[in-house]
């Protein structure tokens, strides 16, 4: 899912709202890490952004955001809760 809404964005780069759509599925896709994951990487990139002089892409903007919520999001759905769900499993087997 989180490919297929880095392809959305690609597509819809030119639509003036796409960078708010995507932040907010994004937040949901990763739920509750991506909230301040996605706070944190816009923070950095606005600083970069400033200091450097770069300028705004819509697209290329996303990339980092995109990048650390679906890892951050994939370390928590699919290492985090799956060790945290197999210890009480066992915890509660062993009494």
């Amino acid at each position: 899912m989180c490919a297929g809404l880095l392809v959305f964005a690609f597509v819809q780069r030119d639509v003036h709202d796409m960078p708010v759509a995507f932040t907010w599925l994004m937040i949901g896709l990763t739920f509750p890490i991506g909230l301040p994951a996605a706070a944190i990487v816009g923070m950095l990139m606005s600083q970069l952004y400033a200091k450097f002089g770069l300028t705004y892409s819509p697209f290329m903007d996303l990339l980092p955001d995109w990048l650390a919520m679906v890892s951050l999001g994939y370390l928590q759905w699919f290492v985090v809760v799956p060790s945290i769900v197999r210890r009480l499993s066992r915890g509660e087997r062993g009494t």
